[in-house]
Order: structure tokens, then sequence, then C-alpha cells
């Protein structure tokens, strides 16, 4: 454990005595964190402590992420070192955060402090279920003495665990309603409620044994079970869902869009703002989507992966944007967004290896009949693109190896054939819209519906297969679930609404945010008749988060921070060492 903390603490000393005309400083780090790699993989196999393996992947992936930053920086400056080493900042203050808190864990009183333990959604979920089959599995004439719980007292702490774990999952789904499709939260919002009343139910009958009390219990928690069985099919249907939309809207609220609206707009102007917030919100969405999407990843390395993703995002939620409205450092922002770009890049990739084929199928078929049927109502070119486009991600999908894999095990490889199929019919699709207004709108309507039809078939084929019996659907939609409830009282799920902690950094956003949403709990939670629905799906804040911490008036300090550079020469070498680094990274630690 001291030898690791020594090498932690050479690797700080280097970053705090940079010396910008120095280039080897980057050489040598890189070099002290192969060797901490190395000692820390052999002491974390030995120990067998998962949680904190998961805590080190974590950060030395960020680190090695940011260091590839810092080489691309110097490079991109053209030689000056001391224009890279002030562009380089943001990425060094990330490699100490990071470092510091592989010190800590590594510290006498941290007491193998690491990562939150496991309580996803999916782990809870199982724990509740496995708790409520003690008492559904009891059975009057032929009960097994051993299943059911033996003394009242054991009822009653039973009770209370479930009731803590229910208010977990509850508090998880309320997180993710929060960012749901507009169309979503509704129903979500009613299936919560339901789950309160029948867990409810449950714990008032623990508490007063009667002469049927076994039965009793036992019913309860069949409805209870069943509530939250709906609860976690509609809340995979609204995820895949979120997922189409999130994936789009990378493209239209994208970096170099809103760099061209700040460009053209004044300092007053309404219409960035509100684009912004969009960014904002698909940000969100994206972090609560890999949150739930860490709880199905088949291995460490994928799980690290996606945490380290939406670790990238925290951290440039609190930078990337201000960069922009600077317009100090084109040169900042550039570097910026170029890191960006490549955290969604690996984020979708992640994502799309995760999600299991036939379910995004089903999902995409769902959108596509869906918008078919409104534009046979009244034509809209720009829907029909939308549509074009969301397919389009089952094209990203099928180009990963592992997902293209199931498409050659169906039978007599129909997959194939259909997969074929789907991609020229696409491609007469996109190449109709071009020329929509010389063109009949039934014509146009056609080649989707033959796209449509092309992808049942292909959704068909795919069935369940040997991947989906070793690997259990991470995303997969089941039944479409009665979720009506009128009366519904939202203030009941005010106690569940989620706090928000932070994937890896304590960014100066993220506590604000949380404290903000602890002063207006009631009045924000699941507020869904007060949200301004925008007809791309999107619901903007109240108030930009963007526009509260960084106010218009305040740019032009900003512009002041970005502006100091002078020139200076630099030279690298440090390819072989990082190759080096990432390897041994990219063994995450499984012995």
């Amino acid at each position: 454990m001291e030898v690791l903390r020594k090498k932690l603490e050479a690797c700080l000393q280097i970053l705090n005595s940079t010396n910008a005309g120095d280039a080897n400083w980057l050489n040598d780090l890189c070099a002290l964190l192969l060797d901490y790699s190395t000692l820390v993989h052999s002491s974390l196999c030995s120990r067998k402590q998962n949680e904190s393996s998961e805590l080190v992947c974590l950060c030395l992936s960020q680190i090695l992420t940011c260091i590839r930053q810092v080489e691309n920086t110097m490079k991109m400056s053209g030689g000056s070192s001391h224009s890279a080493s002030h562009q380089n900042v943001y990425f060094l203050d990330r490699i100490r955060w990071c470092l510091k808190r592989l010190l800590h864990l590594h510290s006498e009183d941290s007491n193998g402090d690491a990562l939150t333990p496991e309580r996803s959604f999916l782990h809870l979920m199982d724990a509740t279920l496995d708790t409520l089959a003690l008492f559904t599995s009891y059975n009057e004439e032929n009960s097994d003495p051993l299943s059911f719980p033996q003394s009242h007292q054991e009822v009653l702490v039973l009770s209370k665990q479930l009731r803590a774990n229910i208010d977990l999952i509850l508090s998880q789904s309320l997180g993710f309603a929060n960012v749901a499709l507009s169309q979503d939260k509704r129903a979500l919002s009613a299936l919560c409620q339901k789950v309160i009343r029948e867990c409810n139910a449950f714990q008032v009958e623990c508490k007063v044994p009667s002469a049927s009390y076994h039965s009793v219990l036992k019913l309860r928690a069949m409805t209870l079970e069943q509530a939250l069985y709906q609860l976690e099919d509609f809340i995979n249907d609204a995820l895949l869902r979120l997922v189409f939309t999130c994936f789009l809207d990378f493209d239209k609220f994208s970096v170099d869009k809103i760099r061209n609206l700040l460009r053209k707009s004044t300092e007053d102007d309404a219409v960035a703002d509100e684009f912004i917030a969009d960014f904002d919100v698909n940000i969100d969405r994206a972090t609560q989507i890999g949150i739930f999407a860490i709880s199905f990843a088949p291995s460490l390395k994928m799980k690290t992966m996606m945490r380290s993703c939406l670790a990238s995002f925290e951290s440039l939620d609190t930078s990337l944007i201000p960069s922009l409205q600077a317009h100090g450092s084109e040169l900042h922002s550039d570097i910026l967004e170029q890191h960006f770009t490549e955290e969604v890049a690996k984020f979708k990739a992640a994502l799309q290896e995760i999600i299991d084929s036939r379910a995004l199928l089903g999902c995409c078929l769902e959108i596509l009949s869906s918008g078919i049927s409104a534009t046979e109502k009244l034509f809209d070119k720009q829907r029909l693109e939308d549509l074009a486009q969301v397919s389009l991600i089952l094209i990203e999908h099928f180009q990963l190896e592992v997902n293209r894999k199931g498409l050659t095990e169906t039978k007599n490889q129909a997959g194939e054939e259909y997969y074929a199929q789907f991609i020229r019919i696409l491609r007469e699709c996109k190449a109709i819209l071009m020329c929509a207004s010389q063109v009949e709108p039934q014509r146009i309507l056609k080649r989707f519906k033959i796209l449509r039809t092309i992808l049942r078939k292909l959704h068909g084929c795919l069935g369940v297969g040997q991947q989906e019996e070793k690997h259990p659907n991470p995303l997969e939609p089941l039944l479409v679930v009665e979720t009506s409830d009128p009366n519904g009282d939202n203030a009941d799920l005010t106690q569940f609404t989620r706090r928000g902690g932070s994937i890896l950094y304590d960014t100066e956003r993220r506590t604000r945010v949380n404290r903000t949403k602890d002063n207006k709990l009631t009045a924000n939670t699941l507020d869904i008749k007060s949200e301004k629905a925008k007809p791309n799906g999107n619901v903007l804040r109240r108030e930009s988060l963007r526009t509260v911490m960084f106010k218009r008036q305040n740019i032009a300090e900003s512009r002041k921070m970005y502006t100091t550079i002078s020139n200076q020469s630099t030279d690298l070498e440090i390819t072989d060492i990082l190759e080096q680094l990432t390897g041994m990274s990219n063994g995450y630690f499984e012995c």
C-alpha cells in the first residue's frame, strides 16, 4: 500500500512542478503510471477488492483519456509549449483529481472506500423480487416451512428491507422519469404510485398477524410483485425510446451548431439559450441511460468504458459551453469539442454493444409504425427524415461485430438477407425524400411502409438465440402495461426524488443542481403540467442550468481568462509508454 502511495505522490509531484519548456515531464508521468498500474494490478488481484478495482479502473481510464488530450493539445498548439500548458489546465486538473482519489483509496483511513456499492436498478429489483418470493411461494396445503419467515419479527425485518429497496428503486425510477420523453412521464408517475400503494398495503398486513396471516401476505406480495414487474417493463420500453431520441439529439444539438449560434447571436439572444438548454437536457438523458447501461454491462471493461464516458460528460458539463461563450480561445474550445465528440462516439459504441439487438429492432419498429401512422393523417417531411435517421441507428448497431454475429446465426442466414434489403430500401427512402417536392406523398409513404415490412421480418427472424441465453436481455421491452391512474397523487413521490450523485467529479454544476433540487423538492418533482414540452420531445428546464451557472454578463470575464498565450517549443516522445499503459489498463484487473 505504501509503495502505491509513493508512486501516486511522485505523479502528483511531476504535475505540480511541470516545466513549460520541458516535454519530458509527460514521459516521466506515463512511466510512473505504468509502474503503478503493474503494482496495483497484482495488489487488487490478490485481495479480490472488486469495488476498489472498479474505482482504480475508472480513475486510470480518465487519466489515460486526459493524457491523450494533453498530447494532442501540444501537437495542435504548433510547438508552443506555454500555449499548450495553458490549454491543458483543464485536463491536468482532472488528472490531479483522479490521482488524489486514488491516494485516498490507498490511505489507511479509507476503509476500502471506493465506488458506491452496487445498488443498481437491476440488482435492487432482483433482491426485492427474491424477498417477495419467500411470501409468494407459500401454499397452505403443501408449504415449505423453511421458505416462509418463521416468526412475526422476521416478517417485520423482511418488510423493512423490502421498503428500503423499493425506496431506492423508486428513487432511480423518478430520476429517469425526470429526463424521460414527455409521453412516458405520466405513465412512470402512475406506476411509481401503484408500487407505493401496494408496498404500503403489504407493510400494513405485516404489522398485524391474523388467522389467515400467511395467505393475506401471499396475496399482497403477489400484487406488489406484479406492480414491480410492470414498472420494470415500462422502464425498459421508455429507456429504449429515449436511446433513439438521445442519439438523434447529439446531432441536432451539436457543439458546432452551438458555436455558430453564439457567433451570430447577441448577448441576450434567447434562441442560443434555448439551444444550450436542449444540449443540457440531452447530456442529462445520456447520463441516465448510461447509469442503467452500467448495470447490464457484460464485463468490468465495458462498465469502466461507460463510467469513463459519463465522468467525461460530467467534467465537460461546466467547461465546454462556457469555452464557446467566452470566444477567447478557439483552440481551447476546439480541443474540448474534439474531446466531447470522442467521448460521445465511445458512449454510443458501448451502448450499442450492451443493448440487445432484437429489443432495439422492436423499439425501432414501434417508432416507425407510429411515425407512418401520424404522417398518413398529416404529411410531414421532417417527421419522415427523422424516421430515416432513426433507422440509421440500426445500421450503426450492426456495424459492431458482436451484433453482426446475431444476423449470421439466424436460420438459413435470413437475418443477413433481410438486413441487406433493409439497407437498400433505406437508401431509397432517403433518396426519395431529397426530391419530395416533386413526388406524391403516397409514393413516399409507400417506401417507408416497405421499410417497415422488411424491418418486421428482420425482427421476427432474430428470435431468442444463443447469445440471449448467455446474457439476459439488458434493455428488452416485454409487455406494454396498463398505467392509467388518474387519481394518483404526485405528492407521495416527493420523498423518492433521486439525489443525483456524481460519477467521479464533484463539479460546480452538480453541487448547485443538487442544492436547487433540495430547496424546491415539492415543486419540481414530476411537475408534468408545468413543464414546457417541445416538438422534438425535449422538456426544457424552467431556467437553463447553463445560464444559471454562467450568466451572459460574466462573458467578458471569461473571455479574459482564455486569452493569455505565448510561444515556446515542445517535443513529445510518449507514444510507446502510453500504449503500454493503455494495454495494462485494458486488462481491467481481471485475474
